[in-house]
């Protein structure tokens, strides 16, 4: 018989443990927690394993196949081949000023006047002898038509004593005849006649003489207002040449300071004004002397002076080079003429595109940032969502586009943008 109160012998497999509530519930939240960590871990590492960068943000273009322009950049300066340098004609004083710089004037126009005192009292002085000149003319006139009427006075009374005294004789000769007369009557009578014929001989002599001697003392004193009115003519030449004019049409680029005071002692063939005539600007380029082979007259060119961008056409291209300022390269001088209408200043600095051929069927890029952060060595190629490194060669830059010689083709598709962020990588994911 067995002892109730004997300990009792348990088999443990039968036996499962016992857990309370809330012990379990803790324990399924862990569970489901580290799981959920188990699968981030997972998506991290998988990222990292794989080695790509992911960019965004970016840009891209196309690579094009077109007709390539090249040109070459040289720098010049604008030249008027028509700039005058206006000097005064003679030593004088400033007087007055008539322009400004900038205006526009024509040939002839007066710019300025100069004040020349010894001129001015020349001219008084010839005035003055020429006006007294004038009034001696008009004396030897009046001298010599009254001494003419005079002489002609005298020999109308000569030609009546001759008629009375040719009578008398005619008179004395028939009384004579008649025995009415002696013979010395009639021999006084010739004589007296024969006298009187030779008063008229001797006054028509003298009247001759006259208007000889007249037309001599005339034509004198009309030398003498000649010469007087030649020399009054110089001086006013010389007074109006103290008149500074422009000698040809074009623009007022500068004025001396001393003509605009007043007052200020001017000697004659001081500069007093710079004029250029605009029609004749031109635009001086030094070009590479490699370049000039394929330039000829007429080619047409862009230049930017400033803000402004003129069409200009070359003119003529130098035959001699010479050492450029680098001291490392030769230029050539190249004028180029600028279109009618274009209005430039002297001594501006040009920048000139000048043509040098067309590469038909080129690849071309637009130019961007890959260019210098992709050290113009290499490129992202865009390949579906990713972008692999390309190295490249590159041609030319023209404007806004460059020439890619090696490494693509058309229809490629290129990141342009910045390369900064990941141009150690040798392909990248495109978000």
């Amino acid at each position: 018989m067995e002892n109730s109160n004997a300990r009792r012998i348990v088999n443990i497999d039968d036996v499962k443990p016992s857990s309370p509530k809330g012990k379990r519930t803790k324990m399924i939240i862990g569970i489901a927690a580290m799981a959920s960590a188990v699968v981030i871990l997972a998506a991290i590492l998988g990222t990292a394993g794989s080695g790509v960068k992911s960019i965004k943000g970016y840009t891209a273009a196309t690579v094009a196949q077109v007709d390539f322009v090249k040109t070459t950049e040289a720098s010049g300066t604008v030249v008027v081949a028509a700039e005058i340098s206006v000097p005064s004609p003679q030593e004088g004083y400033a007087y007055k000023v008539y322009v400004s710089e900038g205006d526009t004037v024509a040939k002839g126009q007066v710019l300025a006047a100069l004040s020349v005192p010894d001129l001015e009292d020349d001219r008084k002085d010839l005035f003055a002898q020429l006006t007294v000149a004038k009034i001696s003319l008009k004396s030897i006139h009046n001298d010599y038509d009254y001494k003419k009427k005079s002489k002609e006075k005298s020999l109308e009374r000569l030609e009546g004593d001759i008629a009375d005294a040719e009578k008398e004789v005619e008179t004395k000769k028939a009384l004579l005849a008649l025995k009415s007369s002696r013979q010395s009557d009639y021999d006084d009578a010739v004589d007296a006649l024969e006298s009187l014929l030779e008063d008229r001989e001797d006054a028509e002599s003298e009247l001759e003489n006259l208007m000889k001697q007249r037309e001599i003392d005339i034509e004198k004193q009309e030398a003498t207002i000649l010469q007087l009115e030649t020399e009054l003519a110089r001086t006013d030449a010389d007074i109006e040449e103290a008149r500074v004019k422009s000698p040809i049409a074009g623009e007022v680029l500068s004025i001396s300071s001393g003509i605009t005071v007043p007052g200020t002692l001017i000697a004659q063939g001081t500069a007093i004004m710079t004029i250029a005539d605009r029609s004749g600007t031109y635009i001086d380029f030094d070009v590479g002397e490699q370049y000039v082979s394929v330039l000829k007259a007429g080619d047409k060119i862009t230049a930017t002076i400033g803000t402004n961008t003129v069409i200009a056409s070359i003119t003529s291209i130098g035959r001699v080079a010479s050492l450029a300022s680098d001291g490392l390269t030769a230029t050539v001088a190249v004028r180029a003429k600028p279109e009618a209408g274009s209005t430039l200043t002297p001594g501006a600095s040009a920048v000139a595109s000048i043509p040098l051929g067309t590469k038909a069927g080129a690849l071309v890029l637009p130019r961007g940032a890959y260019l210098t952060t992709g050290s113009q060595k290499y490129v992202y190629k865009i390949e579906g969502k990713r972008a692999e490194k390309t190295a490249v060669e590159f041609g030319e830059i023209q404007g806004n586009q460059v020439e890619v010689v090696k490494g693509l083709e058309a229809g490629d598709r290129i990141v342009v943008s910045s390369y900064s962020e990941y141009i150690d990588e040798s392909v990248v994911e495109l978000k």
